[in-house]
């Protein structure tokens, strides 16, 4: 008896049990992939915080501290008292940052980013954390409330800017007269800058008329600067001719005043000699005598001698008589 078998079923077994393995090997990497992500095969352990509003939490929210993922959030409840407990699960590893002072709150991540909450890293000598012990929250402000504080802040400064642009608008302010006042100060100003061009132009040519004047006043100068030269080398001559000729004037009137004393004493001898018997000589001596001290003091005031001729000491003649 001959058995007809089919080709597609040849092997089927084989086929179906390696598609099989592909499967399950499949799901068990998807599991282990989706694990790993959902933190299943970490250890991990438990912490609460509670808040007044669970708006913006949901479960699975990521946990950071510095910036990077430590847990999520594992369960949100609403209390006795109306407020929100929240159950955040923390990988075990990161537990010894995680201390009595360290406080949580609810971030987002950038402007536009997505919420968290951020645990922050507590002191070196606080105590660790343990499983299921309660967090510090600090609450922060949303966008919400940001935009709220914003337009609080900005609310009073929008209407002084009001005010101050109806300030400037109105006709009878200061600021609109001051501006009319600067038209009219402007329109001023062109009448008096008229004014100043033609005084500067009038300037100009007193300043030239004046300089020209200051040139020939500057000439005439320089001429009688020049006339006067000459004077002044005859007068340099002159007083080159009398320094030659003045030790000649001092030595003859030097010789005429010895001489003059030479006489004078012949005289006094002569006088002596005959006076008993001449008195008429000794008195024509007299006069001879003092008219020869008149020629030295006239001598001696004069200008170029008297600072040369000495003093001579004084001499007195005792006059005669015809006993003696």
């Amino acid at each position: 008896m001959i058995v007809e078998e089919d080709l597609r079923f040849k092997r089927l077994e084989m086929k179906i049990g390696i598609f099989v393995a592909i499967a399950i090997v499949g799901f068990l990497t998807l599991f282990f992939f989706i694990g790993a992500d959902k933190d299943l095969f970490i250890q991990k352990y438990l912490l609460k915080f509670t808040v007044e509003k669970g708006t913006g939490y949901s479960r699975g929210m990521p946990v950071k501290l510095s910036g990077f993922r430590i847990g999520r959030v594992d369960k949100i409840s609403l209390n006795e008292s109306a407020m929100v407990d929240i159950e955040v699960q923390i990988d075990r590893k990161y537990q010894k940052w995680i201390k009595k002072d360290s406080v949580v709150k609810f971030v987002k991540e950038g402007l536009v980013g997505d919420n968290i909450i951020e645990i922050s890293a507590g002191s070196r000598d606080s105590e660790v954390l343990k499983d299921g012990a309660l967090l510090a929250f600090e609450k922060t402000m949303g966008l919400e409330e940001l935009a709220n504080d914003m337009a609080d802040k900005v609310k009073p400064v929008l209407l002084e800017v009001k005010d101050i642009i109806s300030y400037i608008n109105n006709p009878a302010g200061d600021i609109k007269q001051s501006l009319n006042n600067i038209r009219v100060l402007s329109a001023d100003l062109s009448s008096t800058r008229e004014k100043v061009d033609t005084l500067l132009i009038n300037s100009t040519q007193k300043i030239v008329k004046l300089s020209a004047d200051s040139e020939s006043l500057l000439k005439t100068s320089r001429d009688r600067i020049d006339s006067a030269g000459p004077i002044l080398e005859k007068a340099d001559r002159s007083m080159a001719v009398i320094e030659q000729k003045l030790p000649q004037l001092l030595e003859k009137a030097l010789s005429t005043l010895e001489h003059l004393d030479k006489v004078s004493k012949n005289i006094e001898k002569i006088t002596g000699g005959v006076a008993p018997r001449i008195p008429q000589i000794m008195n024509s001596a007299e006069d001879t005598l003092q008219g020869a001290d008149k020629v030295v003091n006239a001598a001696k005031n004069i200008w170029p001698l008297k600072s040369h001729i000495p003093v001579p000491s004084e001499r007195q003649i005792v006059p005669g008589d015809s006993h003696e």
